[in-house]
């Protein structure tokens, strides 16, 4: 199995000769072909001269030079599509050159490969990993928040490291199958887009803890507006996700069926006096308009058809429909026999009946009614 480690580099000269020959000695230990790809930003203090000396001296060290230094996420996706093409790369890593990353944590990052998993993330907030004790309390809070932010967001779970810059990645099916010329962000966001779109390729993940160091030499090259350039890219991956998507029409239809719902049930709660029989009433009303508008729109790729797959889909959609209505108009009459028949009392609890009502809703009109299609 062929191996590229991937660096990128602008004005690193103190760093990278030191590191090669960190992880030349490191490559003895894995039982692998390695390879060194230096991704160089046409550095004005001479990084790419120290890469030539080392490449006389490692056959494995190559370097590719950018046009012009365009960020970070453009120099890595420029080196894997570089590091596939040219080298016939099996895995990718993604390094720093600053010694931030420990070379003696490889080995551990290219063992999971081996143990069958597709993308393995060096992750300094699992067990086992740390942050410098120097970092400043404002870096700190950044770096959890954000993460915090992504988890939440994305929803993969198992994760708890979405911005680390030290990860393993297997080619065939993954790296190959992603379009990495619409990477999201051409700088540091670029983690949580490949993270995001490998999740969704369906690899395999797991985090394995390293201890995130400090620069050895030089100056950070983190850059600017970092945070919002994250949280933008976060945003966009999840709502241009097609299930998010599909939730977002489905919430817009309840909405519909909501107003339907509360306006029937207010009108008939007065005229009535009887809010059970109210809330059986304008839910069936609303049952029937959101049924309509999700089998056009929200569900729409998974559309009933045929004549006997409508009348079995409905007759589930009123069944499993009318559950939480059941449920809420017992709610209602419950609350109401307790603290009165109020207008705060009755919709407060029709509220949290509608609440719950859309969760259930949705679970059954995607995993049942509106399953995908095999």
């Amino acid at each position: 199995m062929k191996i590229v480690v991937v660096i990128p580099t602008y004005n690193e000269a103190k760093n990278i000769g030191r590191l090669i020959d960190a992880l030349s000695a490191e490559f003895k230990e894995i039982p692998h072909e390695m390879h060194i790809l230096v991704v160089e930003g046409n550095s004005p203090d001479g990084t790419a001269d120290v890469v030539r000396e080392k490449m006389k001296q490692y056959d494995f060290v190559h370097l590719l030079m950018e046009e012009k230094k365009a960020g970070l996420g453009v120099a890595y996706v420029y080196g894997f599509k570089y590091a596939m093409k040219e080298l016939g790369a099996d895995v990718l890593v993604e390094m720093d050159a600053d010694f931030q990353h420990d070379p003696k944590e490889l080995k551990n990052l290219i063992k999971e490969i081996d143990n069958g998993y597709d993308y393995i993330i060096g992750s300094r907030f699992t067990k086992g990993g740390s942050i410098p004790k120097e970092w400043g309390f404002k870096r700190k809070l950044f770096s959890k928040a954000g993460n915090l932010v992504s988890k939440v967001v994305l929803g993969i779970k198992g994760v708890n490291d979405f911005t680390t810059g030290y990860k393993v990645s297997r080619v065939k099916g993954y790296v190959d199958s992603i379009d990495l010329d619409n990477i999201l962000s051409k700088g540091f966001a670029y983690k949580m887009d490949l993270l995001y779109k490998m999740h969704k390729a369906g690899a395999k993940i797991k985090e394995v803890p390293i201890h995130f160091g400090l620069r050895d030499e030089g100056e950070s090259k983190m850059e600017g507006n970092n945070l919002g350039d994250s949280l933008k890219v976060v945003l966009k991956l999840r709502l241009s996700d097609p299930d998010t998507q599909k939730f977002l029409k489905f919430c817009m239809v309840g909405l519909i069926g909501f107003l339907v719902d509360t306006g029937i049930f207010n009108a008939l709660r007065v005229y009535t006096k009887n809010p059970k029989v109210s809330s059986l009433i304008s839910g069936f009303i609303a049952m029937l308009t959101t049924f309509t508008l999700n089998n056009f729109w929200s569900f729409k790729k998974n559309k009933i058809e045929g004549a006997g797959k409508k009348i079995t889909g409905f007759i589930v959609y009123i069944i499993s429909s009318y559950i939480p209505i059941f449920f809420r108009s017992q709610m209602i009459k419950f609350a109401v026999s307790r603290f009165g028949d109020t207008f705060w009392v009755s919709n407060i609890t029709f509220l949290i009946g509608v609440i719950l009502g859309l969760i259930w809703n949705y679970c059954v009109y995607s995993r049942v009614i509106w399953k995908d299609k095999k």
